[in-house]
């Protein structure tokens, strides 16, 4: 309730709508009733749809929410059952796996391998080690391996608070172009404020009466501010993201739609993002002969299922391979994004085996191999396949994680091929053809990542680092690696978070593709986060778009779409520029040739259906095809000084319309104001013509469909409200009377052909500029 409070108090108490009741009040008190009501009604109506508009705009947001909220699997009579945060109660038993955010406080019953980063915390971001007994506290991070907890706290009760309240109260957050557009409408009321004094100034010494300032400052008011502009970019901006939902890509904040457009550097992870997420087992091989390859392929199966966690590479290991029967485990070591290994010590038919499998390059460093099996690996990584080494140490004592270097032997290898994913060529192809350069940031090995990238087609895919080269650099020597090469591998994730923090303060606007824990830090820290839905429930909390198929081939749909949306903002945010500066043109060009302003508060209402109202449907109805991407940055350029010189075109010859007239036929005043309210209706549809010109859009069929509608709603509005006598009579009109419009049509002409000639040089421009 508190919520809808808000919304309702925030749209019935902005600045502009208490200046207008203050103005009608006022008109009240000098018995102008008509026009009191009437701006009355126009602001409660206007304030009345904002509300319901906003109160859609929740229920949406929510809905995106929710589509994106993690999951606590509950064990419950026998079976893992998926369940909402807010549902788990005291001493339900919960599984807990790497990538997973603690849902509540907890006690661990049973641990493999279980390491948890408490940063979220006690700042501190090292892995913790859990065994059974151990608390674990909600919004910490499963590092590592996977374990069963009884919960012992929820929601406020735990020591982190309510993970979920975000989806309890509504807070809506502006984006930075909405918050340019918010600042604007402050500006303007207070340029607004500083009008009416004006006006108030400078008619009282022409000897106007109270009625007449008031009307003139009220009408001013209502043509200055553009209330309705951070409406419509918020209604844009709301169901865009349900739309760019329904198209598998999930916004969890408006600002995303922004970010798209001003992506330049996307840095993406190799697993998952370029590959597919279905690995295959290729082979297992055996070094010497002490080993067989079923043995390594049982000894790999054995690791899978104890530290795997149910992975995409455990369950492509455990689909070919089995497990020894008889085996009783004495010690497991997960497998961790910085170890790039795991292992396990088993008693397996009676005798005690500690086996390692993990990235060749660290596990050799413990059980080191001769050149010939380095070949070997290095051939298999050269062809794109992933590759893990296994070794076997003797010792039976010490813990898994702290075997000494060297101490081991190396038995074999298991060989995994993980394809490219199906439309990634054309995705990097789109992408790199839209000016986004692509790094590669992997764990992987760099001949494995290099021949998917040359695969995917990213350029420049030989510049290659490995994080170990990374780590030996300095500042200055690290910025400048970042800067230079193309793939990162073997990095660790403290790395990721690094590179894309050296990629942002070179002054590119960085995404960052990722599903796993591991890459949660580079997500948060990215301007624009991009995770998997299958992804590790961490990365996905922490990032800014979540691709709901799992397909990083979806993100250059949901840029184009979010270009659109962009692009619909930027038309619209034009007409009420040019409404506004015109608006404002007119009524100084009256002040200084000492002519009262033509309009009354019901003129404007009605010029404002044609200027803004009508077109603002449209384009929200039928958004904008751009041939370019949009870039938020050079909004104010691309909008309000593009129409500027046509706004002042228009309210010049406005001005001289209604002056010429006037003087040739002084004592037709009400014919005068008439036909002045149609020829600025007449430039107010012409715009809507020419900001397509302007901003260089594609006239497609649906584009062609919405100015056709345009055109008719146009015709019926004027035809009813100039044809029904009770109508006209409320907009304060005559019958129109073109005749006495003779003595500007000449002006009316050369300046509809100057704003063409303006909005060609303005589309050419930003085609240029964008090409």
């Amino acid at each position: 309730m508190r919520d809808y409070l808000d919304i309702i108090k925030r749209n019935l108490l902005s600045p502009i709508v208490v200046v207008v009741f203050l103005l009608a009040g006022a008109l009240v008190y000098v018995r102008e009733y008509r026009d009191a009501w009437f701006i009355s009604v126009v602001i409660v109506v206007n304030s009345t749809i904002g509300i319901v508009q906003e109160l859609r705009a929740k229920r949406v947001l929510r809905q995106l929410e929710l589509m994106s909220a993690p999951k606590a699997r509950l064990l419950r009579d026998g079976n893992v059952v998926e369940v909402d945060y807010d549902d788990l109660k005291i001493d339900d038993e919960i599984l807990i796996q790497a990538g997973d955010e603690l849902p509540a406080d907890a006690k661990v019953i049973e641990s493999k391998g279980l390491e948890l980063n408490e940063s979220m915390l006690t700042g501190e971001s090292a892995s913790i080690e859990k065994k059974n007994g151990d608390v674990v506290l909600a919004a910490t991070t499963v590092l590592a391996g996977e374990g069963m907890a009884r919960v012992i706290a929820v929601g406020d009760d735990t020591k982190a608070g309510a993970i979920s309240q975000v989806l309890k109260h509504y807070k809506p957050e502006l984006t930075p172009l909405q918050l340019a557009i918010w600042r604007a409408i402050y500006f303007l009321t207070y340029g607004a404020i500083i009008l009416s004094l004006l006006i108030a100034i400078v008619y009282y010494f022409s000897g106007d009466n109270v009625v007449i300032i008031l009307k003139t400052i009220t009408s001013a008011a209502v043509t200055v501010v553009p209330e309705g502009l951070l409406l419509a970019s918020s209604l844009l901006l709301a169901f865009g993201s349900l739309r760019l939902a329904q198209a598998k890509v999930l916004p969890q904040k408006l600002s995303a739609i922004e970010a798209m457009a001003l992506l330049n550097l996307l840095a993406v992870d190799k697993t998952g993002t370029l590959t597919s997420d279905e690995v295959s087992l290729e082979k297992v091989a055996s070094f010497g002969d002490d080993f067989s390859s079923s043995d390594v392929a049982s000894f790999a199966a054995l690791i899978a299922h104890e530290t795997s966690g149910g992975n995409i590479t455990g369950r492509a290991i455990l689909a070919e391979a089995t497990p020894p029967k008889d085996t009783e485990i004495v010690d497991v070591m997960a497998f961790s994004s910085a170890r790039k290994m795991a292992g396990v010590r088993a008693r397996v038919n009676g005798t005690v085996r500690t086996l390692i499998m993990g990235a060749p390059e660290f596990v050799s460093k413990l059980a080191p191999i001769d050149k010939e099996t380095r070949k070997k690996l290095n051939d298999w990584a050269d062809k794109g396949l992933r590759v893990l080494m296994m070794a076997e140490f003797a010792d039976e004592k010490t813990k898994i994680k702290d075997l000494k270097e060297g101490s081991g032997m190396a038995i074999g290898a298991v060989i995994l091929r993980n394809s490219l994913r199906h439309g990634v060529v054309e995705t990097v192809d789109f992408l790199q053809r839209q000016g986004v350069t692509i790094r590669v940031i992997s764990g992987d090995n760099p001949r494995t990542v290099q021949y998917i990238a040359r695969e995917a087609g990213i350029k420049h895919p030989e510049k290659v680092i490995l994080g170990a080269d990374l780590a030996k650099l300095s500042d200055n020597e690290f910025n400048e690696a970042a800067d230079t090469y193309t793939i990162f591998a073997r990095v660790l994730p403290d790395q990721k978070e690094r590179l894309i923090a050296r990629f942002q303060q070179s002054g590119k606007f960085t995404g960052m593709v990722g599903d796993g824990v591991n890459d949660a830090l580079a997500l948060k820290k990215a301007d624009l986060g991009v995770a998997m839905y299958a992804g590790a429930p961490a990365s996905r909390r922490v990032s800014d778009i979540i691709l709901l198929n799992n397909s990083f081939t979806s993100l250059p749909m949901g840029m184009k779409l979010g270009n659109q949306i962009m692009q619909a903002i930027e038309v619209i945010a034009i007409l009420f520029f040019h409404k506004i500066i015109y608006g404002v043109t007119l009524l100084l060009t009256t002040i200084l040739i000492n002519m009262n302003y033509p309009y009354s508060p019901r003129h404007i209402t009605f010029m404002n259906i044609f200027l803004v109202t009508m077109p603002t449907l449209m384009w929200t109805l039928f958004p904008p095809m751009p041939k370019h991407r949009i870039n938020p940055k050079r909004f104010w350029r691309d909008t309000l000084l593009a129409v500027l010189p046509i706004a002042l075109l228009t309210g010049l010859t406005v001005a001289f319309t209604y002056w010429i007239m006037s003087v040739v036929f002084p004592g037709h005043a009400a014919e005068v104001a008439t036909m002045t309210v149609l020829t600025a209706t007449f430039f107010g549809v012409y715009l809507v013509f020419l900001v397509g010109i302007m901003l260089d859009v594609t006239i497609d069929k649906a584009a062609k469909r919405a100015r056709l509608l345009y055109l008719l709603s146009v015709v019926v509005v004027a035809a009813g409200s100039f044809g029904f006598g009770f109508l006209r009579d409320f907009f304060d009109f005559t019958v129109p009377n073109l005749f006495i419009m003779w003595p500007a049509i000449g002006v009316i002409i050369l300046a509809t052909l100057t704003q063409l000639f303006i909005a060609r040089r303005v589309g050419r421009r930003i085609s240029t500029s964008v090409g």
